[in-house]
């Protein structure tokens, strides 16, 4: 499944910054990333800037920052085109 196959909202280009207990600053940058606001209550993320990675979906509560956005465009090979 691709980040396209999930509706047809409109999909972003952008840096997301998420809470991560993980990381030492409590913070993760997802850099490059194809972006989807929803379901209702999530930000559904490509892991990987190549968009053949897998989709990650976290709480907004979560979710930081959501910076550098614009619409992208799916590529055409994805779409069977």
């Amino acid at each position: 499944m691709d980040i396209t196959t999930l509706n047809d909202r409109h999909l972003y280009r952008g840096t997301v910054t998420v809470l991560d207990d993980a990381a030492a600053s409590g913070q993760l940058e997802l850099s490059h990333r194809t972006v989807r606001f929803g379901p209702a209550g999530w930000l559904t993320v490509t892991t990987g800037a190549s968009g053949e990675d897998r989709i990650e979906m976290y709480p907004l509560h979560r979710v930081l920052l959501v910076d550098d956005l614009e619409e992208a465009t799916p590529d055409p090979a994805l779409l069977g085109g």
